[in-house]
């Protein structure tokens, strides 16, 4: 005799299905569509809920965005944020996780303080590192014009508003970080600490042969994880610069946003965000093949 089918949790899940579909596989595939077609808002106006109108122009949007200068110089604005927040992630979350791994008096309080910029809302810490980084009297042009040094113009000129953006995005990670890598700190057998004790190791020595080592998947994970934050820097460029000194501090999220809403060009903000995207798996793809070698080895 056959069982009969239940169709109970099929009914259940049926909403989520649902939901899944209209608000991520929809618009995956029709700004997938929309990449290929010159898109008027006259014709998006009329077109109805599940077309996309406009006029087929096969690969001319992806072509058009490879050589518009501004997109050239979008990439070169990721590369600089990525140069900047990527070692500052890796050397304060690493660090900061050694120094409070230990239990001491007020550790928990300690590991609080150091994640409580993770739960500021981008907009907050736009709006504290503005005030720090004003040109006219924030705490850092004062402190430097206490100490003799002229002030600088931080947001206002090309050559640090976009570290200071990556300084920014990064102070806010690195406590979500840090407990990555505090976790995985707390799994090391304290065995491997007495037998380093007993080879005569110094810190450093116990640090390279031991702890790095056995940190180096979780590494793994956040060096990917970091790269992925380089990719999508959106919020803190719109809050901070809009884009701006001179386009200096545009990146490929940014321009998404320009093409499709400020310009209305759909057609082109959609191609440069299916060649993000594609970027991003690359980068993911190699990385993940880098780091796995190197823990093979």
């Amino acid at each position: 005799m056959k069982k009969k089918l239940d169709l109970s949790g099929y009914i259940f899940i049926l909403p989520s299905i649902v939901i899944l579909t209209i608000s991520v596989f929809y618009p995956i595939i029709w700004s997938f569509i929309a990449s290929f077609k010159e898109i008027k808002m006259v014709d998006l106006r009329k077109a109805r809920l599940w077309e996309v109108p406009g006029e087929f122009v096969s690969f001319d949007n992806y072509l058009t965005a490879l050589n518009d200068p501004l997109f050239i110089k979008a990439i070169g604005n990721t590369f600089r944020f990525a140069i900047v927040y990527i070692p500052i992630i890796l050397v304060f979350s690493i660090g900061i996780a050694l120094l409070i791994n230990d239990k001491f008096r007020g550790v928990g309080a300690v590991r609080t303080i150091v994640f409580m910029p993770y739960i500021i809302s981008i907009v907050s810490a736009g709006v504290i590192f503005m005030s720090l980084f004003r040109s006219d009297n924030g705490i850092v042009n004062a402190t430097l014009n206490t100490l003799g040094i002229e002030g600088v113009a931080w947001l206002g000129d090309g050559k640090y508003a976009m570290a200071v953006i990556a300084i920014m995005s990064a102070w806010r990670k690195i406590g979500y970080f840090m407990l990555m890598f505090l976790s995985g700190l707390q799994t090391i057998p304290s065995e491997l600490y007495e037998a380093g004790d007993v080879d005569g190791t110094t810190y450093i020595q116990k640090f390279r042969y031991i702890i790095f080592p056995l940190l180096l998947k979780i590494t793994s994970i956040v060096v990917i994880l970091a790269l992925v934050d380089v990719l999508k820097v959106f919020q803190e460029v719109y809050i901070m610069t809009g884009g701006g000194p001179d386009n200096s501090t545009i990146t490929l999220p940014f321009l998404i946003y320009n093409e499709a809403f400020s310009y209305l060009r759909l057609g082109n903000g959609a191609a440069i965000s299916y060649i993000l995207f594609t970027v991003t798996v690359i980068v993911v793809i190699v990385q993940n093949k880098v780091l796995k070698k190197k823990m093979d080895y």
